[in-house]
């Protein structure tokens, strides 16, 4: 005859031990959340910090060691005639149909090539707007640039006035996006012209061993659904502007005193016309009908200076140069 002791019979857990258990790991999985949340901000904060820090340094060691920049940056266009010029679709702050929401931090620009060439950028890549991978797979045919004739590029865009609360990434002054880059920029005067830096770069392999992806802190906008490498920001002059003494860049001029009709910078003999004047009216596209002194001016456009590298930037909804990376991970850090 078999019998159980009382032993035996509580050798497993009571539906109310088994239940209060799992009241204790659901509470303390909810503590834990919040934790893990901010631990997920802290990491992204610090390697796209870091990320930026250590392109910044493999394209400034690859000027040194190569005398020139990098050919084979992502174009981040998928068209770049500057009849027709058609954006990636799968930036940030694109709509994916090829255009840009207005008032965000980019826009698209007329370069001269010549600009870019002589300094080393002999090719970039064209971006594939049919890809289902907008980060690892982006890229299709390779463009050339040549030493003459002009193209069509994105650059960073200022608002220069009050931004709308509907639009995020919109940058109200220079001021902001010096803040942002941590440089000093005079947008009336250049273009801040913007490259993904992708595994068709002429660094990888030579300066920097693979190209850095800093990955976005929301799925909807992870490296598969949106371009998430880091940009290379240059510096060009602008096409067909005349630069006054005190830095400002003009696109067209009128005598002040006259109150002549505007004319639109053109070339070399505009800019020495409009020299010429004791004061004028100058417009730089954006707020017109300033009077201002001339003082001394150069032109920039048909003989345009070469292209400089400025630094490195975080395509995310809201632009993030290296400055502002750092201020975010040591803000996370004390949280």
């Amino acid at each position: 005859m078999k019998y159980y002791t009382n032993k035996a019979r509580q050798a497993g857990m009571t539906l109310i031990e088994l239940t209060v258990v799992l009241l204790v790991l659901i509470g303390l999985a909810g503590l834990m959340i919040p934790y893990v949340s901010g631990f997920v901000t802290k990491t992204h904060d610090a390697t796209g910090s870091d990320s930026l820090a250590s392109l910044n340094s493999a394209i400034q060691r690859y000027d040194v060691q190569f005398l020139g920049q990098p050919a084979g940056y992502d174009s981040l266009m998928s068209s770049v005639t500057t009849a027709t010029p058609i954006i990636y679709s799968k930036l940030m702050n694109g709509d994916d149909t090829t255009t840009l929401i207005t008032d965000t931090y980019l826009k698209v620009a007329t370069i001269p090539q010549k600009s870019l060439s002589d300094v080393g950028i002999s090719s970039v890549m064209l971006m594939d707007n049919t890809t289902s991978d907008a980060t690892f797979a982006a890229t299709g045919a390779v463009e050339p640039i040549a030493a003459t004739g002009d193209m069509a590029l994105l650059a960073l865009n200022v608002k220069n006035g009050t931004c709308p609360m509907s639009v995020m990434g919109c940058i109200e002054d220079d001021a902001e996006l010096s803040d942002i880059l941590g440089r000093s920029v005079n947008t009336s005067a250049n273009d801040y012209v913007i490259f993904g830096v992708g595994q068709d770069s002429a660094m990888v392999g030579k300066t920097v061993s693979e190209a850095p992806v800093h990955f976005a802190k929301t799925g909807a906008m992870s490296a598969a659904n949106k371009y998430n490498r880091i940009l290379a920001v240059y510096q060009v002059p602008k096409l067909n502007t005349c630069i006054a003494s005190n830095g400002q860049g003009f696109t067209s001029y009128a005598d002040s005193t006259a109150n002549s009709t505007e004319i639109a910078i053109g070339g070399m003999a505009d800019c020495t016309a409009a020299g010429a004047l004791t004061t004028a009216v100058f417009w730089d596209g954006v707020s017109a009908g300033t009077a201002v002194s001339i003082g001394s001016t150069s032109f920039s456009g048909t003989m345009a200076q070469k292209a400089t590298f400025v630094t490195t930037a975080m395509p995310m909804m809201m632009l993030e140069g290296l400055g502002g990376a750092l201020a975010s991970h040591y803000s996370s850090v004390d949280n």
